[in-house]
Parts: C-alpha cells; sequence; structure tokens
C-alpha cells in the first residue's frame, strides 16, 4: 500500500472534489484490492492491475452518483464546450466510444457523413467536399453544426 498509494490517491484527487473524497476512495481500491489479491494473475505489473481496479471503481462510483468523469485516458476534443470546462467524458473507453458514435449515428446524414470523414478518416475538409460534391464552407457549416447537436446531446448523455 506503502508504494502504491500516491499513484492512486493522485489519479483520485483529479476526480473528486475533496480531499476526503479521494482519500476514501483510495482507502476503498485498496481495501477491494486486497480482497481480489487471489485473482492477480502476475500477467500485467501489480501497478498496472492495481490502477486497473481503481479506474472500473471510480467509473462505478461516479455512474451511482450521475456525475461526469474527468478524463484520465483519451481526448474528444471536438465534442468539447470552448466556452465551459475541459471535455468531460466517461473514463470507460469502450462505453465513451459506443455513446459518441451512437450520437454521431443519430446525426442527420448531412452532419454525421462530414463529422465521420473528417474527425474518424481523417479527410481534409477539402476533399470531403470533393467527394460529397458539396461546397467547402457548406462543409465547414454541416460539421460545426453537427458538433453542436453532440455536444448538447453528450451533455445530456452525461447529466442522465
Amino acid at each position: 500500500m506503502k508504494r502504491y498509494q500516491g499513484m492512486v490517491f493522485s489519479q483520485a484527487r483529479k476526480a473528486f472534489l475533496t480531499e476526503e473524497e479521494a482519500e476514501d476512495f483510495t482507502q476503498e481500491v485498496f481495501i477491494q484490492t486486497y480482497e481480489s489479491l487471489s485473482k492477480f494473475r502476475g500477467e500485467s505489473q501489480f501497478s498496472t492491475w492495481l490502477f486497473q481496479i481503481a479506474r472500473f471503481r471510480l467509473t462505478k462510483v461516479f455512474k451511482k452518483k450521475k456525475l461526469p468523469i474527468a478524463d484520465w485516458q483519451e481526448d474528444i476534443s471536438f465534442v468539447a464546450d470552448k466556452t465551459g470546462p475541459s471535455v468531460v467524458e466517461i473514463l470507460d473507453k469502450e462505453e465513451t466510444s459506443h455513446t459518441l458514435r451512437s450520437l454521431i449515428s443519430k446525426l442527420p446524414k448531412s452532419y454525421r457523413m462530414p463529422i465521420l470523414l473528417h474527425y474518424f478518416e481523417n479527410k481534409p475538409l477539402k476533399e470531403i467536399a470533393l467527394d460529397l460534391n458539396i461546397k467547402l464552407n457548406t462543409i465547414k457549416s454541416h460539421i460545426s453544426r453537427g458538433k453542436d447537436l453532440l455536444r448538447k446531446w453528450w451533455s445530456h448523455e452525461i447529466e442522465g
């Protein structure tokens, strides 16, 4: 515990508003880790396994409270609200990806296609305009409007 306490606490401190909450969370992670020691197979470093326990526990806590979780892993900044705080995401990458793709699938096709081509296939805007036979400014507008819808929907997903 002495060896890894700082690592878990520093990550918990990023996620919780108070130091007390971070301390409580850290203690809970170590209790769960101790109770799960027989399941550690040694296929990864102990610190990796411990961090994974902390991540899953944090996800569970925040889902139960229906609170947003600050991302430790991945950036989906194109959904971020530029006027508000930094991107608020769910820690679990698969769930984040699934939620984001689900929201994108709900977009009108005129917004969805440019967003998919630009952000997921890394195509330049000019190439997308040529491929879809749409003016460049229209592509920019569709992406902007699509991102606005995604931001709105994303905030509703996070808030529950």
